[in-house]
């Protein structure tokens, strides 16, 4: 996996390190020549350089443009609930990150076994909520 980092060539660069500013996107150059996919640096780099995000885009049902996906993309980078500031993922690969840390602590509760050695059928049994099952009636926010 490669790693990139992206400097400013002029002086515009945003704070001390002069960091890429918010919302610069690369599409050309360093990707790839035939695939869909982008860099972009959704964040303002607080210490050091900025360091982008890679994004592949492997379905597009909507037949949109690169220009609206990448829009669209730094725009989920703003509706992080936690935070004040853009962050460098969508919310949505953040909230599926703690849905799925939040699953994992409910079936190790639920089970007598740990959640890593669990098969498929084990986890699909524990994870069946009843309503009479002590989860059913809490109420949590991710």
């Amino acid at each position: 996996m490669n790693s990139f980092r992206l400097f400013c060539e002029d002086r515009d660069g945003v704070g001390k390190c002069k960091n890429v500013p918010p919302g610069t996107v690369v599409d050309s150059g360093i990707t790839h020549p035939s695939e869909r996919d982008f860099y972009l640096c959704s964040h303002q780099g607080i210490q050091g350089t900025s360091k982008p995000t890679h994004y592949h885009i492997l379905w597009d049902d909507n037949d949109m443009t690169m220009d609206d996906i990448q829009m669209l993309t730094y725009s989920l980078c703003h509706l992080y609930f936690r935070c004040t500031r853009s962050v460098s993922l969508p919310s949505p690969a953040y909230y599926a990150h703690l849905a799925a840390f939040r699953a994992k602590v409910h079936i190790s509760e639920l089970s007598e076994r740990d959640g890593d050695g669990m098969t498929q059928e084990e986890i699909k049994c524990v994870a069946t909520v009843e309503q009479k099952n002590a989860l059913s009636s809490k109420l949590y926010y991710v």
